[in-house]
């Protein structure tokens, strides 16, 4: 049986690239909550590491407002907390819908089209398209890069402030 022929897509590199940093860019957001939820937990940091390995994006967020509530409760920095995992579960949601679509070619050179078909139970077949270019790829990847460092820097605060711990050494038990 012959090989089949590789398929080319409509993608241009410089869009492929931007797409490339939006991936590894929430790949920092998730760690910079899991490294949050880590220190929060008390406990050396492998034991972070095991609890939210398997933990989907939203059930961390959930579980870094509810350890920090139980913690401290609604303080001060609660109010921080909230729109952080807001503003994170914002950018799954956008992030979501780049890496769950189908790219054809955009309305110019610079713009790429996202297709999104669903099927759902009350609007049955459709179909979402938008055009994006590289700047909105680029701008978007610099937001979720803006998020993790605040969440990181929230993360350190606690630290700072001892409401929170980062121990990769000493177990505790």
């Amino acid at each position: 049986m012959p090989l089949a022929k590789k398929m080319k897509h409509p993608v241009p590199n410089q869009h492929l690239i931007h797409i490339g940093d939006v991936v590894v860019s929430f790949a920092l957001l998730e760690l910079a909550i899991q490294s949050l939820i880590g220190s929060l937990i008390f406990e050396h940091q492998r034991v972070g590491q095991i609890i939210t390995a398997e933990l989907s994006f939203k059930n961390l967020r959930a579980l870094a407002i509810s350890l920090y509530l139980d913690r401290h409760g609604e303080d001060s920095d609660y109010s921080k907390l909230k729109p952080l995992m807001n503003e994170a579960g914002k950018i799954e949601e956008t992030r979501n819908n780049i890496i769950h679509s189908i790219w054809a070619a955009g309305k110019d050179k610079d713009h790429i089209t996202r297709i999104k078909t669903t099927a759902k139970e009350k609007k049955g077949l459709a179909f979402c398209f938008e055009e994006l270019s590289v700047s909105d790829l680029e701008s978007f990847a610099g937001k979720i890069q803006q998020c993790a460092g605040s969440v990181q820097s929230f993360n350190f605060e606690l630290i700072k402030t001892k409401k929170a711990i980062n121990n990769p050494i000493l177990k505790l038990w």
